[in-house]
C-alpha cells in the first residue's frame, strides 16, 4: 500500500439516486487536494436521494467504496457523506446583542454572544442541523460583510442561513457505513458541496446560482458576497424527465432513458420539427418511429418547470438579484441546450460547471456529474484544516480560520 498519513486522507461519498461515487484525495502540506482514488457503482435502493431498501443500497455503497480502495491501494476508515432529499430544508435566522462595554468596542466575545443568540431557534421534532452559515453582521443596523471586531457600536446583529434535515433520513446511510467498518466524519448538503466544487472565489463574491440536476433530486444553492444565502432541494430530477417520456411516447422506462440520451434536448429546435427517428430493438430490427419534436417538447416542459420553481423560490426569499450567473452540474448538465433553457427561464447567463482548484484526472474533475463528490472533498479539506489549526498553539484559530463558504457549523 501507498504510504499516506491517515490525517491527510479525505474520502467523499455521494449516495445518489442514479449512482454511488467514492473519491479519495490527499491534502498536502500546502493544503492542495490531490485525487488518488475513485470508485463508482450503479445506485440501488435509493429513491429521490433517500434510502428505501437498505440491503440494495448497502451493496451499491460497498461496490463503490471497494473500487476506490483498490484504485488508491488504501483501506478506508472515514468518509465525508453527502445528504439530499425532500426532507432537507433551509431557513434564515437573525440574532442581536447589545454591546455592554463602556467604549462600545466590539470584541470576539460579542461575536460569540450574537452568534449564540441567533442560534436559539427551535427545530421541528426529529430534525437535525446540518449547516449554520453566517451571512452578514450588522452594527447599529448597518450591514457588514467582514468581521466588525474593533468597531464601535451599541447593537450588533447577525443573519444566519441554516440547513436542516430529518435525523432518521440522515442516519440511514451512516448505519450502513458502520456495517462496513466506516465512519461518517461529517455530513454536508449536496447543494452546498456542488457549489464548493464549481464556483471560483470571484463567482462566489459576484453572485451565482448553482443547480445540480441529479437523477432523483435537483439541489441548488445561491452564493453572493462569498457566502451561501439560499439553498434548497426539489424532489424532481432526470428520472422524472425519463418517466414523462415513457408516458408521452408510450414506451418502457429503459427505452425512454435511451431515447433521452441519444436524441434528447432541452429546447425544441427548428431542425427537430417534423423529424422522425426509426428505433431498432435489441435484435437490430426497426420496431418503432419516434417524433423527435414531441420528444424535445416533453423534455423541455419538465426542465422548464424545474427552473421555474427555483426562480419562484428565489423571488419568494428575495435573493433573485443576488445571482449574476447560473452554473449547472449533475448528470442533467449533459442534456443538449440545457444552458439555453436555464438562461431563458432564469434570465441569467448559464454555463456548465467543472471543479476548480482540484488536482486529479480530467475525466473526474471536469465531469459535472461528479461535482457533489468533489465538493465533499473540499468540505472535508476545510474540516481537516480547521482541526489542524485548532491544535496549533502559534496562531489563534479565530485569526487563521478561513471558511470557503463561511460555514460556522
Amino acid at each position: 500500500m501507498w504510504m499516506f498519513k491517515q490525517d491527510s486522507l479525505i474520502t467523499a461519498l455521494e449516495i445518489g439516486t442514479s449512482k454511488v461515487v467514492a473519491i479519495v484525495a490527499e491534502l498536502n502540506e500546502s493544503e492542495a487536494l490531490n485525487i488518488i482514488g475513485f470508485g463508482q457503482a450503479p445506485s440501488q435502493g435509493v429513491i429521490k436521494g433517500q434510502i428505501v431498501d437498505r440491503k440494495l443500497a448497502y451493496e451499491a455503497i460497498r461496490q463503490a467504496v471497494k473500487a476506490a480502495e483498490l484504485k488508491s491501494d488504501l483501506e478506508l476508515h472515514q468518509v465525508y457523506l453527502g445528504g439530499t432529499g425532500q426532507h432537507i430544508t433551509s431557513s434564515n435566522y437573525t440574532g442581536s446583542h447589545a454591546i455592554a462595554s463602556l467604549d462600545r468596542c466590539i470584541t470576539d466575545e460579542d461575536i460569540d454572544d450574537v452568534m449564540s443568540n441567533a442560534r436559539r431557534f427551535n427545530l421541528a421534532q426529529g430534525q437535525h442541523m446540518i449547516h449554520v452559515i453566517r451571512q452578514q453582521f450588522m452594527v447599529d443596523g448597518q450591514r457588514m460583510i467582514n468581521s466588525p471586531v474593533g468597531l464601535s457600536g451599541s447593537d450588533l446583529g447577525v443573519v444566519l442561513h441554516a440547513v436542516q434535515g430529518y435525523k432518521d433520513d440522515l442516519h440511514a446511510p451512516v448505519q450502513l457505513l458502520r456495517r462496513m467498518k466506516l465512519e461518517a466524519e461529517n455530513i454536508a448538503f449536496n447543494g452546498l458541496a456542488s457549489a464548493l466544487a464549481v464556483l471560483s472565489p470571484a463567482q462566489k463574491a459576484e453572485g451565482a446560482l448553482v443547480i445540480d440536476l441529479g437523477g432523483g433530486t435537483t439541489d441548488y444553492a445561491v452564493c453572493s458576497r462569498g457566502v451561501v444565502c439560499h439553498s434548497g432541494v426539489l424532489a424532481v430530477g432526470g428520472d422524472h424527465v425519463t418517466q414523462d417520456l415513457a408516458t408521452g411516447l408510450g414506451c418502457p422506462f429503459k427505452r425512454a432513458e435511451d431515447l433521452k440520451i441519444k436524441f434528447g434536448s432541452a429546447m425544441v429546435s427548428e431542425a427537430a420539427r417534423g423529424q422522425v427517428r426509426e428505433i431498432t430493438n435489441e435484435s437490430g430490427i426497426m420496431d418503432r418511429r419516434v417524433n423527435v419534436e414531441n420528444l424535445h417538447r416533453i423534455m423541455a416542459e419538465r426542465l422548464k418547470e424545474i427552473f421555474a420553481i427555483i426562480a419562484a423560490e428565489m423571488d419568494r426569499c428575495d435573493v433573485a438579484d443576488m445571482a449574476q450567473l447560473v452554473v449547472l452540474c449533475g448528470g442533467g448538465a449533459y442534456i443538449p441546450e440545457i444552458c439555453t433553457l436555464a438562461g431563458k427561464v432564469l434570465e441569467l447567463p448559464a454555463q456548465i460547471g467543472a471543479a476548480v482548484n482540484l488536482h486529479g484526472p480530467s475525466t473526474i474533475i471536469e465531469r459535472p456529474e461528479y461535482a457533489t463528490a468533489l465538493g465533499l472533498l473540499k468540505f472535508g479539506a476545510f474540516d481537516m484544516v480547521r482541526q489542524r489549526e485548532a491544535s496549533s498553539k502559534t496562531i489563534p484559530l479565530k485569526q487563521r480560520l478561513k471558511n470557503l463558504l463561511r460555514i460556522d457549523h
